[in-house]
């Protein structure tokens, strides 16, 4: 399978000696780049069309290389489905609807559409950075110049300026995109939904089992559902972050971790938000006694010297998220053997799980437990739920507070008609 690595780019140039000879040596004019994306096939070879497209994005002055990975990122996924299709990323037949481009697309618009697999800014964004680096292989005549990739239109965009004004902005366009159409019904934090108590308990029991998954996921997904960290969160916490945990005040049998910049030592959050994530106290117990395994200690003893401190660490002593772009093909390899063991094992909602439907499942079940609480007041729930899942915006939490209150005016609503239907069929049997 297509894989993503990030790698540290140090330009050089090539000098030839008087004496004939051809040697590369460091350009010292231009800056090294720091985490450039590039992509390789699964039999090891560069996508060398892709990856010369993400060097040039990266090191023209003008591009975020938060960006760049971004589109990769995309583009990535277009190369595992090139794979597991079988297809060359060149093919375009005379046949329409067999070329590359138009099958991806509908390919696209079904993980949307009908499994539900992507959010439609994601199915969205995915087909634009694709069109954009089909625009650059054309221009840099990677690709033939004649070949039938798209129908370009134009599209007229009205708005009004800074001062009022009304202005008008012809764009260019193709009967490729994917139009971004939100989905109806709630949808919470990346579209993901909860799992419920159940699930939930199934799938720690199935994790808490030797064998089936690594101590460190086990943990990191026990940390996800029981105090709604991200993933960013907790492959980030550090030795002393647990040993500094302090309890939470007048609520035995849970603590506080500390995160955020404004706290040492530093655990990265999403936005950079301060504050604090709490955590059932027998939780941190186990976290605990996993600082001091031996198996943990001798990959720290691999780590490099500012990793060293981290919780999490890979068997080869690595970081499970990249720092700089907050993703990590580890974490990812181990939830895609999380779903394929615990499917085989029966557990068929672990088909379409994903590591952040634990904290949607932590902020539903906690929502859920305030709301129903004596004498709670939605202000007070919001308050306490944005303020435990370290929200930037309160609308996030409000998704939470709606959601838990649509389920349970359905529940009612399904008991009642299942009395009403139950009393209706006991009468026309007698």
């Amino acid at each position: 399978m297509a894989s993503l690595e990030l790698i540290h780019y140090i330009p050089h140039r090539i000098i030839v000696g008087d004496d004939g000879v051809v040697r590369r040596e460091q350009d010292r004019a231009l800056r090294p780049t720091r985490g450039l994306p590039q992509i390789f096939w699964a039999d090891g070879s560069s996508w060398r069309e892709a990856n010369l497209w993400a060097h040039s994005r990266a090191t023209n002055g003008l591009t975020d290389i938060k960006t760049v990975r971004s589109n990769l990122g995309h583009l990535h996924k277009y190369a595992q489905w090139l794979e597991g299709e079988q297809l060359d990323w060149q093919h375009f037949p005379m046949l329409e609807r067999d070329r590359v481009l138009i099958r991806w697309r509908k390919h696209l618009m079904e993980q949307r559409d009908r499994l539900g697999l992507l959010a439609p800014s994601t199915a969205s964004h995915r087909m634009n950075a694709t069109i954009i680096f089909y625009r650059f292989a054309q221009v840099h005549g990677l690709i033939g110049r004649d070949a039938p990739l798209w129908q370009e239109r134009q599209v007229v965009h009205r708005y009004f300026d800074s001062v009022g004004f009304a202005r008008t902005l012809l764009l260019r366009s193709t009967n490729l995109m994917i139009p971004n159409r939100a989905r109806h019904g709630l949808k919470l934090e990346n579209g993901l939904s909860p799992l419920t108590d159940e699930q939930r308990q199934e799938l720690l029991a199935f994790t808490g089992r030797p064998g089936n998954v690594s101590r460190e996921l086990d943990l990191m997904l026990k940390l996800g559902f029981f105090s709604g960290a991200r993933i960013e969160t907790i492959t980030d916490l550090k030795r002393d972050t647990i040993l500094n945990a302090s309890p939470a005040p007048n609520t035995p049998g849970l603590v506080f971790l500390s995160v955020g910049p404004g706290h040492r030592p530093h655990v990265a959050t999403k936005f950079d938000v301060n504050g604090q994530i709490v955590v059932p106290a027998a939780l941190l117990e186990d976290l605990r006694d996993y600082l001091v395994d031996v198996g943990r200690l001798k990959r720290e003893a691999l780590a490099a010297p500012g990793d060293k401190d981290l919780v999490f660490l890979t068997r080869y002593g690595r970081r499970y998220v990249d720092r700089d772009s907050g993703s990590g093909t580890a974490v990812g390899r181990a939830m895609v053997d999380l779903r394929r063991k615990a499917t085989q094992a029966g557990l068929a909602f672990a088909k379409h799980f994903h590591f952040h439907m634990t904290r949607a499942t932590f902020g539903t079940s906690l929502t859920s437990l305030l709301l129903s609480q004596e004498g709670a007041t939605e202000k007070a729930v919001l308050d306490l739920v944005s303020t435990l899942m370290l929200h930037k915006d309160v609308s996030t939490t409000l998704k939470y507070i709606k959601f838990v209150t649509q389920a349970r005016m359905k529940a009612k609503v399904a008991n009642e008609f299942s009395e009403a239907y139950l009393g209706l069929s006991t009468r026309l049997g007698n």
